[in-house]
């Protein structure tokens, strides 16, 4: 009974996971099982995907054909690609995403943004929204449309309100709002700001993940700072995405430094992705707060981005001008301008205006703050120093890649005896 039921745990096990190795080992019956075998004996050991050991009885293995492990089929894959062929790339992480290799496809798929930023299936991957000619984020894009994240769900604002109704009065919402805007006022004293934010806290979740969000939209600095800060507290999914655009659009310092902070204390080691593509948005003041964001969550993922972007930032910088002019107009001359009906003629003097333009007109160097806090970031995350030489970056870029992918095979080699250790 022992050997016709451990197959069938065996198989259940199995459909939950992607192979990870390549080793193949056949079981009585004619079932296989593909993974990395890291002890054999009187039982066989065989590591699959997620790091799960699986031990068989000798007698239930038929044989076993060893094979390279995914991560070292990667490195001769990605040896092997054509330079600059995006859509190659694209497959390559495909396989990655199939075998289990989620790091792996993530950095790939970033590879393919560098050579092609338009790549459909990429961008989608990426989890980005076409808006028109833009690629935004998922919270961009439905900020575009007018919707709002209620309850894991994007749904549109207008509905937002008539949801809470359902389970809330009116009174209810009028309480949670008012205890945060009380907690948020400059002259409240930290006793009532404490029983504000006590009070702020009692209201069923939903209410107060709704009242923060209206908070983030408010008028008023104080009370957006607030909501950031009482947003790291909120229990369940974090709103990372809703901070991440608070800490690149917000008008207020004092409100993007707050959110950083929140986001610091998460610790999540994506964050950095979250402001990656900002860097590319239209708006400059998003771009230079994106780019000190990675200052703080520095991210040799964002590298490529900012290499690219800020040439052609750079590229758009040169000289400009601003005029300070005044226009006067005045009564030149006059000319006779002759008329009537048929029958009586009259003449007319039609005033003829003219007009000069007085002041200055100052010629200046456009100063190039955005990529001078661009290269500041670059030397932050890479710990190199190339200044303004952006061919000098892009080289030791290309070269630092094939470093990192030529190591591979050693790292992949350096796990494999502690495994067996295990």
């Amino acid at each position: 009974m022992l050997r016709s039921l451990l197959p069938v745990g065996l198989l259940l096990c199995l459909g939950a996971v992607t192979p990870l190795a390549a080793d193949t080992i056949t079981l009585q019956g004619g079932k296989t099982l593909e993974g990395r075998v890291i002890s054999r004996g009187d039982t066989i050991v065989v590591e699959v995907a997620g790091g799960s050991k699986v031990t068989l009885p000798k007698s239930m293995v038929v044989s076993i054909e060893s094979g390279a492990t995914a991560s070292e089929e990667l490195v001769e894959r990605e040896a092997k690609l054509p330079a600059g062929n995006a859509r190659a790339l694209f497959r390559l992480a495909t396989w990655c995403e199939e075998k289990g290799l989620s790091s792996d496809h993530n950095r790939l798929l970033w590879r393919v943004l560098e050579l092609d930023p338009n790549h459909r299936e990429t961008r989608e991957a990426l989890g980005y929204r076409r808006l028109g000619a833009l690629w935004l984020t998922e919270s961009d894009y439905q900020h575009h449309l007018g919707n709002v994240l209620f309850e894991g769900k994007w749904i549109p604002a207008s509905e937002v309100e008539e949801r809470i109704e359902q389970r809330e009065s009116q009174a209810e919402r009028d309480a949670c709002q008012d205890a945060l805007v009380l907690a948020s006022r400059k002259r409240t004293s930290p006793e009532e700001a404490e029983t504000a934010i006590a009070e702020f806290r009692q209201a069923p979740a939903a209410l107060q993940r709704y009242t923060l969000a209206k908070g983030l939209e408010s008028r008023n600095a104080r009370v957006r700072q607030l909501a950031v800060r009482l947003t790291a507290d909120l229990e369940g999914r974090r709103p990372q995405t809703s901070l991440t655009h608070v800490a690149v659009s917000d008008s207020r310092k004092s409100v993007r430094d707050e959110a950083l902070r929140v986001l610091k204390t998460w610790n999540d080691p994506d964050t950095a992705l979250g402001f990656i593509p900002y860097l590319e948005s239209e708006n400059p003041t998003e771009r230079i707060n994106a780019t000190r964001a990675l200052n703080v969550f520095p991210d040799r993922r964002s590298v490529s981005t900012l290499i690219t972007t800020t040439r052609a930032i750079w590229a758009g910088f040169g000289r400009s001008h601003f005029a300070q002019l005044v226009q006067r107009s005045y009564v030149q001359d006059y000319e006779l301008v002759s008329g009537g009906t048929g029958l009586v003629v009259s003449e007319v003097a039609d005033p003829v205006v003219d007009t000069f333009i007085e002041g200055i007109v100052l010629d200046i160097d456009i100063t190039r703050a955005e990529a001078v806090s661009r290269i500041s970031t670059l030397e932050r995350v890479t710990g190199q120093r190339f200044g303004a030489d952006l061919d000098a970056w892009a080289s030791w870029w290309e070269k630092e890649r094939g470093r990192e992918v030529a190591a591979a095979p050693k790292a992949a080699d350096a796990a494999a005896p502690k495994a067996a250790d295990r």
